[in-house]
């Protein structure tokens, strides 16, 4: 009989967003600006006098993709793609396609980036 297989632990995280419908758009490019990789059910609600609204993270942001949390990552170690591309091993193209979503991120190229990014590599799966 098969051994069954050790699943990976998650954590959902819920982050609820309550701003006025007027600062909708500014809220939205806060969390643009933030490209937080988390797919989750974080929801925008809109308040005000205009009837009571959800929005998943997809819904806001439909071109969200793991590419973006390697970007940000990088940043924050304040490295150029010809800096993250060798200290990973792979080549700058190779990079810049994962960092724009054309190409995926798989799990050894997610531990190899993440050890490099001082990060979790399961936050750079999509």
């Amino acid at each position: 009989m098969l051994e069954p297989t050790k699943k990976p632990r998650t954590e959902k995280i819920l982050l609820n967003v309550v701003c006025n419908m007027a600062k909708l758009a500014k809220v939205k490019a806060a969390l643009k600006a933030l490209e937080c990789s988390v797919k989750s059910e974080t929801r925008l609600e809109p308040q005000g006098p205009a009837e009571k609204e959800w929005y998943t993270i997809d819904e806001l942001f439909p071109d969200h993709h793991a590419g973006h949390a390697v970007k940000g990552l990088r940043y924050r170690e304040d490295m150029t793609q010809k800096q993250l591309a060798e200290a990973a091993g792979i080549s700058v193209s190779n990079l810049s396609h994962m960092e724009h979503g054309r190409r995926p991120i798989g799990k050894e190229m997610a531990k190899r980036l993440a050890k490099v990014l001082n990060t979790d590599w399961r936050l750079l799966l999509s």
